[in-house]
């Protein structure tokens, strides 16, 4: 092979990537002031983002490439190409609102329509200020927060900013096609990482390992902010490896690049702090070895971070309260590590740490090591021992016991099946990448610790390296999610089962290395089974589904059923749940719910139904004074939507919706492979 092919064989594998990841992270950022302006418009902000993804882009090309072949960086392609396309074909249809997905379409396509924030709630049509102060009346629906007469949504900016894109290219087929396209990215950038640390031989095997795993397909197939993120970690990832061995100059600039890919992982998921975190004692050592690019490093982390919890708090403070339970937590540590780190490093510079002698003995990366070995032990053993539980009161403590009943568990809400969470990585990859991977973590560290201690040079992939692992067991240890499946294993698709991927390569390359000539091509095809297998296997029983299938055409039914003047009023749970934002951000219809807190009467009796009827007669009485036609909406729940809409005095209740669909299943204790059926129902009638 030429050089020169072999030059744009390493370009595509191990660059590309990294300008892809620059590219989607610029867009991300200058989503925030835009939509803040409300001048998020193709005619504005495509121009803009064009402009700044090539400028970044341009600034990210400067990364050293990789030599490859072609066969290594053109089946990592392909590769990529066919899990893009695989989502793309196979993606959902999640418009009704009942998981996160379907609050990212909406958000998305909220930017795409309105090109702004906060969300007009038309309260004049509801009545105005009298509507707001009914403690009845509510403009809030999940994931979309009441903050005044507005309604904010709830996730961060970054994510429903690039699917809205897809939205003004091709509606909602292009937007749910979006994340399919990123994660052909993220799979591509995984493998060129995977090439830099490992070999450019072994970056197919990451590659399709990881796209096949169907939590990574499961996320790629819906609008959620895992595609993005895995992109623009994996860029960071790629450039925090190209930075260790720099100098002068170029170390700066890597590092400049990599910090700010760092913090623009914030504009997609707050989990970023996690990552930020476990860097700042990497940023320590950096800085007490001198490396030329660890101020770059820490300035770049530094502003991206701050610019993107500045764009969080502006945009998803609401968000940002409820989680607020989880995310103290992230934000002291950060805050302790970062004063820690501080006190090492001003020790360090005196010598003060190289006086204490049990800081560098020979003993200590054995005894980090097996620590370690114990640490990921005891994850792994916790089902056998442990039981995990959260506060009965949550919210999610409901619908976990709700599954519990439904699948023939014994019903205690407050599981969280944290114990099981290495089960869950081995249902998708299987128990030999989880081995492989805990040893090669296990037998990578003392390397590391040697290099801290002032015995060796520090590896390439030392700031990588630290950050999965720190990630990944926090991950572990406390998930942080509703334990029902496919729907909780997205919490691993950014740092776990890539860190579990490429560590159960490197060990495969390790035992190869060391195999007898003859044994090779054996040894390779083994590893190959071993890795891709389990994935397939997990993967398979639901390779072809689709889920939400005809849901945007249910909407566009129903926006047509509304005439001009029309206010929806949503009545009973599932209409309350699922509609208020798709009638008012999809139809441009006002609309609020109709509540009935427990204190005035609980569902079913006849109090709830005398609360609720003159709740409706008020509100209804207030938009025909405000020149309006209310329509109350009902969708199910405990008692039929047609039963509803008569009780309430409706003499014609006319069905709108009615379609059969399916979405994932929703299971706790095993490995999803399958769909449930689901039906989406909508029935209006002009308030009596």
């Amino acid at each position: 092979m030429s050089s020169t092919g072999t030059t744009a064989a390493g370009t595509l594998l191990t660059r590309v990537p990294v300008v892809l990841a620059a590219a989607v992270a610029a867009l991300t950022a200058v989503a925030a002031p835009l939509v803040l302006l409300d001048l998020w418009t193709p005619a504005v902000a495509v121009p803009v983002g064009l402009v700044v993804a090539v400028l970044a882009g341009r600034l990210a090309w400067g990364v050293p490439g990789v030599a490859a072949g072609w066969w290594s960086a053109g089946g990592s392609a392909a590769i990529a190409v066919a899990a893009g396309v695989w989502a793309a074909l196979t993606h959902a249809e999640h418009v009704v609102l009942r998981r996160d997905a379907g609050s990212m379409a909406l958000y998305a396509h909220h930017l795409a329509t309105h090109h702004g924030l906060p969300v007009d709630a038309s309260v004049s049509a509801l009545g105005g200020a009298a509507a707001l102060a009914d403690p009845n009346v509510s403009l809030a629906s999940p994931a979309f927060y009441q903050v005044g007469d507005h309604v904010v949504p709830q996730f961060l900016l970054g994510a429903p900013a690039l699917y809205s894109l897809g939205d003004w290219a091709g509606g909602w087929t292009g937007m749910f096609v979006v994340p399919g396209i990123l994660g052909a990215f993220g799979v591509l950038a995984v493998a060129g990482f995977t090439a830099r640390v490992v070999g450019p031989r072994w970056a197919p095997l990451a590659a399709a390992t990881l796209a096949i795993a169907q939590p990574v397909l499961h996320a790629n197939r819906s609008t959620y902010s895992e595609p993005p993120a895995l992109l623009v970690l994996f860029g960071a990832a790629t450039l925090l490896v190209a930075l260790l061995p720099a100098t002068g100059r170029t170390a700066a600039r890597l590092g400049l690049g990599a910090g700010l890919l760092v913090g623009a992982c914030g504009f997609v998921r707050i989990d970023f702090l996690r990552e930020v975190a476990v860097l700042v004692p990497v940023l320590a050592v950096l800085l007490v070895v001198r490396h030329p690019g660890a101020r770059a490093l820490l300035a770049g982390t530094g502003i991206a971070s701050a610019l993107a919890v500045a764009s969080a708090l502006l945009t998803s403070r609401p968000y940002l309260g409820t989680i607020s339970g989880s995310l103290l937590p992230l934000v002291a540590g950060l805050v302790l590590l970062t004063v820690a780190s501080a006190v090492v490093v001003r020790l360090a510079r005196r010598g003060v740490l190289a006086r204490r002698r049990w800081l560098t003995s020979e003993r200590v990366p054995t005894v980090l090591a097996v620590a370690l070995a114990v640490v990921l032990a005891v994850l792994a053993s916790r089902p056998l021992w442990l039981v995990v539980r959260q506060d009965p009161e949550d919210s999610g403590s409901k619908l976990v016991a709700g599954l519990q009943l439904a699948q023939g568990l014994p019903v205690d809400g407050g599981r969280t099946y944290a114990e099981h969470s290495i089960d869950w990585i081995a249902w998708y990859l299987g128990w030999p990448a989880v081995a492989l991977a805990a040893a090669a973590a296990v037998v990578a560290l003392p390397r590391v610790v040697r290099a801290v201690q002032g015995r060796g040079d520090l590896p390439s992939w030392t700031a990588p390296y630290v950050v999965a692992l720190g990630s990944t067991l926090l991950t572990l240890y406390r998930p942080g999610i509703t334990p029902d499946h496919p729907w909780a294993d997205r919490r691993f698709v950014v740092v776990v089962l890539p860190a579990v991927v490429v560590l159960s390569v490197a060990a495969c390359r390790w035992v190869l290395a060391r195999c007898p000539g003859r044994l090779v091509g054996p040894a390779a095809a083994i590893a190959v089974v071993l890795l891709v297998g389990p994935a397939v296997w997990g993967t398979l029983p639901v390779a072809t589904q689709r889920t939400e299938v005809g849901e945007p055409a249910a909407v566009a039914r129903a926006c047509a059923s509304f005439a001009p003047g029309d206010v929806a009023l949503a009545v009973d749970p599932r209409s309350r749940n699922e509609w208020p934002q798709l009638l008012r951000g999809t139809c441009d219809v006002p609309a609020a719910s109709i509540v009935v807190p427990t204190s005035q009467g609980r569902q079913g009796t006849e109090e709830y139904w005398t609360t609720l009827r003159a709740a409706v007669d008020r509100e209804a009485a207030r938009i025909r004074q405000a020149g309006g036609n209310p329509v109350l909406v009902a969708a199910g729940g405990d008692t039929d939507p047609v039963e509803v809409l008569t009780r309430l005095g409706v003499s014609d209740p006319r069905v709108v919706v009615s379609r059969r669909t399916s979405e994932d299943e929703r299971v706790l204790t095993r490995r999803p492979d399958g769909v449930q059926r689901i039906d989406v129902r909508l029935v209006t009638g002009s308030a009596p």
